[in-house]
């Protein structure tokens, strides 16, 4: 769908209200506007930061680029918030998150320029998930686009549940482990230096040094719970933002990110349980597909069994010459 087919519907004026978005940090919401649309569907607005601490911290190529995920970050906020305000989903639900993609498409419009990026976000809902008659769950597409063009398609599946029935979830899981049902003091390796993995500031590194395993590398988590972006409120898991930058922090130590400056483009990923903070995690990283300038790597993050499978597409950022 064209940027001009819908933009009529959006606004860029001011953020939405935080909560829509299970934000804590107003300066965090980058959703701008909510609406239906005339042809079936739903609209959003968004705009980019022109610097953000986490996602504008990159090294060679990506720095002067959009940040994939903050485009699948934009789209989880969008759809978290299109949840409450058309499909009835009260403020204090949880959400469980079962697959989350983003396809991006190569052009000029991932480049970043002086001004901010305006988004227009076009949503479809394919299928709706019901629980005893009452709605509990939506599967997402959204087609992104900024004036320069087309950006990225982010579908995902998700269900939402009450307080109350989170809590005996997350207890109920935690016993299966046999941990207590207070989350205790978080297991993270020592962050490898931030060049390793295409970063500049060392507190946006969340992974520690990689053991090789064959053609493979094994990468455990070193994530600080602290952290004022990646943890903007209190959790009491390692979230399914966070599994993504281990991912593609597990895949850049594979790849050679201070020389090859590759560039994430795609994002295809499942959950499959929580990934406990008071538990070792790690990421086992494989190359599994070289196709002309694109590399896919396929990330396993387990603990005590598989908590999330995610592959990544990367497109050679080398310069010429």
């Amino acid at each position: 769908m064209s940027l001009e087919a819908v933009v009529a519907g959006v606004s860029h004026q001011q953020p939405i209200r935080r909560e829509l978005t299970h934000r804590a940090a107003v300066a965090e919401v980058f959703v701008t506007s909510l609406a239906t649309r005339d042809t079936g569907g739903y609209l959003a607005g968004a705009q980019l930061p022109r610097m953000h601490a986490y996602y504008g911290d990159h090294t060679g190529a990506p720095a002067r680029l959009h940040d994939p995920l903050l485009i699948m970050e934009t789209a989880r906020q969008a759809s978290i918030a299109l949840t409450h305000e058309f499909f009835g989903a009260p403020l204090d639900s949880a959400f469980l998150v079962r697959t989350f993609n983003g396809a991006g498409v190569r052009g000029v419009a991932w480049e970043t320029t002086p001004d901010p990026t305006n988004l227009v976000l076009a949503v479809d809902v394919p299928r709706v998930h019901h629980q005893a008659g009452a709605v509990c769950g939506l599967d997402m597409v959204l087609e992104i686009s900024c004036p320069a063009g087309p950006l990225m398609t982010v579908d995902g599946s998700f269900s939402w549940t009450s307080p109350d029935r989170w809590s005996r979830l997350r207890g109920a899981f935690r016993q299966s482990l046999e941990l207590p049902p207070a989350v205790g003091p978080t297991v993270a390796a020592r962050p490898v230096p931030p060049g390793t993995v295409g970063r500049e500031n060392r507190r946006n590194v969340i992974v520690g040094a990689p053991e090789q395993f064959g053609a493979a590398v094994r990468v455990p988590l070193a994530v600080d719970p602290l952290h004022p972006f990646l943890f903007d409120h209190h959790l009491d898991h390692v979230p399914g933002s966070v599994l993504l930058e281990v991912a593609r922090q597990s895949a850049l130590t594979l790849l050679d990110a201070g020389s090859a400056n590759p560039q994430l483009l795609s994002v295809t990923s499942r959950f499959d349980r929580f990934a406990e903070l008071d538990l070792r995690t790690e990421c086992r990283a494989e190359i599994t597909a070289r196709t002309g300038d694109l590399t896919t790597v396929r990330c396993v993050i387990a603990q005590e069994a598989t908590a999330a499978e995610i592959d990544l597409t990367f497109l050679d950022g080398r310069e010429p010459g």
